[in-house]
């Protein structure tokens, strides 16, 4: 006879093993600790997920905001559309990140294993993709928060374009090409700095010196002969 399902997941509990949920997509918030999901973890306001073993996708939406943490596995890919941001640290996502749209102040991918591609579109949040290492290709294309990419291991291409501030970043090992914007990559510090401007021209002098009062050689001749006038009389 089968155990009841309170009784298998209190024992598991005790056990210290993590628990499994049923193959139904899951909303989160709450946030998701050491549990293994079957299906898709579905995103709509602040989450996150630590230790968590996802076996479908992650899904952002308007509103939602993803951290992650605590080696946090995702079987499946992480596509967010209009969400707020995405701040991934230590994880491994088997397939793609896919981020749309984002308008949050900055996402940044950090340390993380890509075993798709990372695609970056569209988006008005800054983007950080730091220390990754990405199986496919890292895109960049028309985001406008700014885009830096650093210290990367990419056996794709690493593609850029039409990103409004071009992006910036450096040190990535890319075994494919590096095109367009990311086809020279260096660190922000490292931006030419602006020609400098020129300097005002010196207005003329032609004081006699004294207390700012000009003459000129009419004026000078003038005073020479009234002052010889006087001294005649």
């Amino acid at each position: 006879m089968r155990a009841p399902l309170a009784f298998c997941a209190a024992a598991l509990a005790l056990a210290g093993l993590p628990e499994t949920s049923s193959a139904d997509d899951v909303h989160c918030p709450p946030h998701l600790g050491e549990v293994t999901i079957d299906g898709n973890v579905l995103v709509a306001a602040p989450c996150q997920l630590n230790g968590t073993i996802v076996i479908g996708n992650v899904h952002l939406y308007a509103g939602g905001s993803l951290v992650t943490r605590g080696a946090t596995r995702i079987d499946g890919s992480i596509q967010a559309e209009n969400a707020d941001f995405v701040d991934l640290a230590g994880t491994h996502v088997n397939g793609s990140i896919q981020l749309d749209d984002l308008v949050g102040d900055r996402s940044i991918i950090l340390d993380s294993s890509i075993g798709g591609s990372i695609q970056l579109t569209g988006n008005r949040s800054r983007l950080e993709v730091l220390g990754n290492t990405v199986t496919a290709d890292v895109q960049a294309f028309s985001n406008t928060g700014g885009v830096f990419i650093a210290d990367n291991v990419i056996d794709g291409n690493l593609q850029c374009k039409s990103n409004d501030p071009p992006p910036a970043g450096g040190n990535n090992r890319v075994q494919g090409n590096k095109e367009d914007q990311c086809a020279n990559l260096r660190p922000e510090d490292d931006a030419p700095a602006p020609p400098p401007a020129p300097a005002p021209a010196e207005p003329a002098n032609t004081s006699s010196g004294g207390g700012g009062f000009s003459f000129g050689l009419p004026a000078l001749l003038l005073v020479i002969v009234f002052l010889a006038a006087r001294r005649a009389r």
